[in-house]
């Protein structure tokens, strides 16, 4: 008998990238897999059904879970997620009422009463890092300890018709005290899932998270589950989860997702180290803030597989900078470009469209600043006040803000609009500073140029073809783009 089946819901590539789906990825969940590793370390029969990959709408998905029969399942979800999860338990609960759920993720730890309040359907939200919690809910719900549910720190729950909440609990500490992933769980990964097109990677490649924190306030960001502090996992753990998943599954490309991987730069030597010293033959990309770039690490990231480095640019504003407390300057992104193409890394740029005080100009400059830097890959989202931030609080002084949870996609149509500005300008502009920085001759030539597989191919076609689609319509219907 299963104890307990963790699981993410179903949805489309054109629900969460709008425009952008032939751009989609469906990326490995190292959340679930981590929760059920722990649960099965601890000796609870565990299952994956990760709806996502495999496309299971909510009917078929609890049709699914309730044939098994589990005593509790576990549910992950982010804001735009959060009503199609509800929608699901709702089903689950109409065909099994005595399956315990039990949701997680970015949202309930955010807003976790507001979230109870609305969807009756989740008996229990775990608040923040869930593999601790999750071991000490488990053994009170099955009396393995004289722990009453007000006893397990973490949680919010239903108590004869109010919601309680316990007191906070601890963040790991060891963080190599955690099992690998249980990534044999999941649905064949080299058939499921896969990255985004522009990574030029998107055969064989997955998504690791080697560190927890991040110790900057940017105004934008939630980091009500993982706090300020960063955690680390040692060199030798990263060093196992890419050795497994490399030998065991195949995997020749990485994608680092920790907010700043090289941060610790005594580990990051390690880790590099290590890598070349085993001779595990694999590619890998990070995301790195541009204060911690320079030169004799990157060169060394280089030859243990470095591939390419995302910065987050966010805009060309100095000024938006600072009023969003980012701390760092546009001679300093400058400066980090420059080093990292030098040292033959790609680099990558994550900006935002949208921000408060943003202008036409500000978003000109934005799309300026990244062709003179000669970033490698341009990429852009709207600005979006997830529940948990402080411009979540903040955001209504600045613009009009649709606070509608199933809206909180950073690639549909914007939530937040900043005064002075419309939707339409934000998404006009958004399309116009991808287009045209995409047909710049140079970056043309440098994807022509990276071309390994069919896939490659296929994916330069396709953005090809939907950048020459939006000049169309730019050019005979301006009023609509």
């Amino acid at each position: 008998m299963v104890d307990i089946i963790f699981t993410r819901i179903y949805h489309s590539l054109d629900e969460e990238f709008g425009y952008l789906s032939k751009f989609g990825y469906v990326e490995i969940s190292n959340g679930l897999c981590w929760l059920a590793a722990v649960a099965r370390q601890h000796k609870y029969n565990v299952e994956i059904i990760d709806a996502l990959p495999l496309k299971l709408n909510n009917n078929d998905l609890a049709s699914e879970i309730a044939k098994k029969s589990p005593k509790y399942v576990g549910i992950t979800a982010c804001s735009i997620d959060i009503y199609g999860a509800f929608d699901f338990a709702s089903k689950l609960k109409s065909i099994r009422p005595d399956i315990v759920t039990i949701l997680g993720g970015a949202h309930i730890t955010a807003v976790p009463r507001e979230t109870m309040e609305r969807f009756p359907s989740f008996d229990i939200g775990v608040i923040g890092e869930g593999e601790d919690t999750i071991i000490d809910l488990l053994d009170s719900l099955e009396e393995k300890n004289s722990k009453k549910l007000s006893d397990v720190n973490g949680i919010i729950y239903r108590d004869a018709g109010n919601i309680s909440v316990t007191n906070p609990l601890r963040s790991i500490v060891d963080m190599d005290s955690l099992p690998l992933p249980a990534w044999d769980l999941l649905p064949n990964i080299n058939k499921h899932f896969f990255a985004p097109p522009w990574t030029m990677h998107s055969g064989k490649t997955v998504t690791i998270i080697t560190s927890r924190g991040c110790p900057y306030q940017c105004i934008y960001c939630d980091r009500k589950i993982f706090g300020n502090k960063v955690r680390f996992h040692s060199a030798e753990y990263v060093k196992d989860m890419i050795k497994t998943l490399h030998f065991k599954y195949g995997i020749l490309h990485f994608r680092i997702a920790d907010d700043n991987f090289i941060v610790n730069k005594k580990r990051l030597r390690e880790i590099c180290d290590l890598l070349r010293k085993e001779n595990i033959k694999v590619t890998w990309s990070c995301l790195a803030r541009v204060d911690s770039i320079d030169s004799e690490n990157l060169a060394l990231m280089k030859k243990a597989g470095c591939w390419s480095i995302a910065f987050g640019i966010e805009t060309g504003s100095q000024k938006i900078h600072d009023f969003e407390k980012k701390k760092v300057t546009l001679e300093k992104i400058e400066s980090a470009v420059k080093l990292t193409r030098k040292a033959g890394i790609r680099t990558i740029g994550f900006n935002i469209i949208g921000h408060p005080l943003e202008t036409i100009e500000t978003i000109k400059e934005t799309i300026n600043f990244n062709k003179k830097i000669k970033i490698d890959d341009f990429k852009t989202q709207f600005m979006v006040p997830f529940p948990g931030s402080e411009l979540y609080q903040i955001a209504e002084q600045y613009g009009t803000f649709n606070k509608d949870w199933k809206s909180m996609s950073v690639f549909q149509e914007p939530v937040f609009v900043p005064h002075g500005l419309t939707k339409e300008d934000l998404i006009k502009w958004n399309k116009k500073g991808f287009w045209s920085f995409y047909l710049q001759p140079r970056v043309i030539l440098a994807y022509l140029t990276h071309i390994r597989s069919f896939n490659d191919m296929k994916m330069i076609f396709m953005g090809g073809f939907t950048l020459i689609s939006w000049k169309i319509k730019a050019l005979f219907y301006p009023k609509h783009n």
